[in-house]
């Protein structure tokens, strides 16, 4: 008889896109960064979704807004999300950041130094689950660390009363217009 296991958590992996792109190439060097994040992620259970695999390092060419929505129906269904910061977000991690935060999803920021970013992420703790790992990005033990924290504060949420994120909600509360005036 075998057990069937729920699949692990889904985490975003989100980390700078652009800055890493030189002549239409993709730095190797931040590439294996990247990927040692995806890889750990998934050797640990998790569904991974990063943009960076999604549009094949750059090659994929897609348009603006094929990456937008793609990114942010992934980040809807993310139980967690692992924002790859370093010294600072870029605009592309910032807004991510920011999406997450509206919708409330348990965040681990890996970052060079916490109190060097905007007051605005920093305060994201207000809102959300925020795990702050700080250290070199490339660092075997900040990877584990913030590997081991997304994949903890996402399978909390997963297993948390979602009710308010329900497809059935608007159903079940029977949502309705009542048509023409007061």
């Amino acid at each position: 008889m075998s057990i069937s296991l729920a699949p692990g958590p889904k985490v975003f992996l989100a980390a700078p896109f652009g800055n890493y792109m030189r002549d239409d190439a993709f730095l190797p060097e931040k590439k294996t960064e990247i990927l040692s994040y995806h890889t750990r992620l998934s050797e640990l259970g998790a569904s991974v979704f990063s943009s960076h695999v999604n549009e094949a390092w750059g090659a994929a060419g897609l348009p603006p807004e094929d990456c937008m929505r793609d990114d942010l129906r992934a980040l809807h269904a993310a139980d967690s999300l692992c924002a790859l910061v370093g010294d600072e977000p870029s605009a592309g991690v910032a807004f991510e950041l920011g999406y997450a935060a509206s919708v409330r999803r348990p965040t681990v920021l890996v970052t060079s130094s916490f109190t060097s970013l905007s007051s605005m992420i920093r305060g994201m703790g207000t809102l959300l689950e925020l795990e702050v790992i700080e250290g070199e990005l490339g660092s075997r033990a900040v990877l584990e660390k913030a590997c081991s924290a997304a994949l903890d504060l996402g399978a909390r949420h997963r297993m948390s009363d979602r009710l308010w994120e329900s497809a059935q909600l608007e159903r079940a509360l029977k949502f309705r217009s009542l048509g023409g005036g007061t």
